[in-house]
């Protein structure tokens, strides 16, 4: 039997997917305890009634929001890895990764404001989120690290801690960052400075290649 998010996903106009994105949008402004069904339907156009036909809770709906990321975050790096771990450098499929990362959240502003909030708000919302959603994930990313990582051992959690706490700072696009990077990550020219600039820290964290402060 289909879930509810398999559903909206086959359907991305339907109600079904309307409500999911509203709601991904409404977590990341206002936290689990902050947001409510009744603001989420009324953003997206459905009467409350709608809104829990087709999402039985809030609970349901939050869950749903965070598997329906790290699922789209998984497919779209899978995308990339198999192909540049078959090239001669060892470290191609990492920074691949890390490239198609940093585009899949820089594309999506509302995903770094949401997953932060998670971190603040860790007392907030299901629990199941972390076993069902976010340690699956992390798994296999670290597989994917560690096949394309130098042969030294590296401490998969603290690499992908590190990388995930620099990515979610940058794109949540402070007023302070943007002071001090002379704009917003958004606007292309920045956009391209950090992702160059992330995509080079990456060799560095696993132990060799340029230093990313160095002139190109």
């Amino acid at each position: 039997m289909r879930t509810a998010l398999e559903r909206a996903r086959e359907a991305p106009q339907s109600t079904k997917a309307r409500i999911l994105a509203t709601a991904e949008e409404v977590f990341a402004l206002r936290g689990f305890a902050g947001a409510s069904t009744r603001e989420i339907a009324a953003k997206a156009g459905v009467n409350i009634s709608s809104l829990h036909y087709h999402w039985a809770s809030k609970e349901t709906l939050y869950l749903a929001v965070f598997q329906d990321i790290y699922e789209r975050i998984v497919a779209a790096v899978r995308e990339v890895v198999p192909a540049a771990q078959a090239t001669a450098d060892s470290r191609a499929a990492v920074e691949a990764a890390m490239a198609t990362l940093f585009d899949f959240f820089a594309d999506r502003p509302s995903m770094a404001k949401l997953l932060v909030r998670r971190l603040l708000e860790d007392e907030e919302g299901p629990a199941d989120i972390e076993r069902e959603v976010l340690v699956p994930a992390w798994q296999q990313f670290a597989e994917w690290l560690r096949g394309g990582a130098p042969a030294a051992a590296i401490d998969a959690p603290l690499f992908m801690l590190t990388i995930h706490n620099v990515l979610m700072l940058f794109l949540l696009d402070s007023r302070h960052y943007a002071s001090l990077l002379g704009g917003s990550v958004h606007q292309p020219e920045v956009r391209a400075r950090v992702r160059r600039y992330i995509i080079d820290l990456v060799p560095l964290l696993l132990g060799g290649g340029k230093s990313p402060l160095a002139n190109p």
